[in-house]
């Protein structure tokens, strides 16, 4: 049974309280991707967009009965615009699109289609898992103690904190809860982070993950209708989730009705 949560007018704020947004997508191993040069024909679709590139190490961790042991590293290019906060990294079994500066889903939507049209050049044709996440970091100049939340996100993601049992002694709290979706599943995590555990001022944490570890043919049409889709219910979550005091905190810019 899909989340029971109502369409939320689209809402853009003056104060962003994103620290980070992914689009991901993972493939079979593409072993040829090591080859020198060969992901050539992938920047040249994007370098317009992202000039710069440089590989990095990727460590693989295998858990078991002695806990994380360290796997042998693999290498993975980013490529990144000028210091516009947008960045795609390729390896051999995956890409992704990461910003820091997000503004709106259809800038977005806009890159995750010219990546696609680079993967299909390579000769990418299954996805193996799609997955959209939205890394939200609330903050509040009135919201210092646990029970200063209660104004500002709704009581059933709270749940204990800042009530009268835990009082204001919570250091943090944090949940994970997934859910089944028509097309996929969905991740919350999300909770209260003190100063203490922060080192600096505290936050609420709201991590929204929608995915989908089907495999299917790889067509981009479908693919971004998916992701659509996934930013819908993740809008719907983040709206539902805050009160009005923190909208208006926030700073209501523009707001478009569903």
């Amino acid at each position: 049974m899909p989340l029971n949560l109502p369409d939320q007018p689209r809402r853009f704020y003056s104060t962003n309280t994103l620290r980070l947004v992914i689009c991901q997508l993972r493939f079979p191993v593409m072993h040829r991707f090591d080859e020198p040069g060969a992901l050539a024909a992938f920047h040249d679709v994007l370098k317009e967009r992202y000039p710069r590139s440089a590989p990095e190490q990727q460590l693989a961790l295998t858990v078991g009965p002695a806990g994380a042991v360290p796997g042998p590293a693999s290498v993975l290019w980013r490529f990144q615009g000028i210091e516009d906060g947008w960045s795609v990294a390729v390896a051999r079994d995956f890409v992704s699109i990461e910003t820091t500066t997000y503004e709106r889903f259809e800038y977005l939507r806009e890159r995750v289609a010219e990546v696609l049209e680079a993967l299909i050049a390579l000769g990418v044709t299954v996805r193996e898992r799609l997955g959209l996440r939205y890394i939200d970091e609330i903050r509040h100049p009135q919201a210092a103690r646990p029970g200063d939340w209660r104004e500002l996100i709704e009581e059933e993601l709270l749940g204990m904190v800042g009530g009268e049992r835990l009082g204001d002694d919570v250091i943090q709290a944090l949940q994970e809860i997934r859910l089944r979706e028509q097309h996929g599943s969905v991740t919350i995590r999300h909770g209260y982070l003190g100063a203490e555990a922060t080192g600096n001022e505290p936050f609420y944490l709201l991590d929204l993950d929608y995915f989908d570890e089907r495999s299917a043919p790889l067509v981009p049409g479908e693919v971004l209708d998916r992701i659509d889709g996934y930013h819908r219910t993740i809008h719907n979550l983040f709206e539902t989730a805050i009160k009005q005091k923190l909208r208006d905190h926030l700073g209501i810019t523009e707001q478009v009705d569903a």
